[in-house]
């Protein structure tokens, strides 16, 4: 069985393991920068249909947990429109190759596995992925230097989601 987690945001990231933890895929948020940066839903389409055609040629399920969107009060019209449409666009691609998901709130998934952890969850999730898995590169490109907490975020919802799985079983 496969794990996908999605942080769903402009700086978020899409991160797929196996049965055992193991990360199988990992991607940052696909975006186009223009005047604006803008999500690539071309490129979001690829992945998805990726990982999909993957799990059906190793005849695995794939089961999908992605992060609950929600609008910050401070957030402007902007903000809030891109929330909601990558929200809604996930939920349609994940519906459209026939992939089971479940909506997991961040609170839910953060109280979870960033237990005695650093207090602001971005740098608690980074550490959580840096020390599960010590060999991977959590940087968004070669040139950087920092982690990208929407991968380490994703990496998190996935192993949320396997071990919530994992209980029902």
């Amino acid at each position: 069985m496969y794990y996908l987690g999605i942080d769903n945001g402009l700086n978020g990231g899409l991160v797929l393991i196996d049965e055992n933890e193991m990360i199988v895929q990992k991607h940052v948020m696909p975006f186009i920068q223009g005047k604006k940066k803008e999500f690539d839903v071309t490129e979001i389409n690829n992945i998805i249909h990726r990982m999909s055609v993957l799990s059906s040629r190793e005849n695995e399920k794939l089961y999908g947990f992605l992060e609950e969107a929600r609008v910050q009060p401070v957030s402007g019209k902007r903000a809030s429109f891109t929330t909601g449409l990558c929200y809604g666009m996930f939920q349609g691609f994940l519906t459209a190759y026939e992939i089971p998901y479940e909506i997991v709130a961040p609170k839910t998934w953060q109280k979870e596995l960033l237990k005695g952890l650093a207090s602001d969850t971005k740098v608690a999730s980074i550490m959580f992925s840096q020390r599960k898995y010590p060999k991977v590169d959590w940087t968004p490109t070669e040139r950087s230097r920092k982690a990208h907490d929407g991968l380490t975020d994703a990496c998190c919802i996935a192993i949320y989601g396997k071990r919530m799985k994992g209980d029902k079983k």
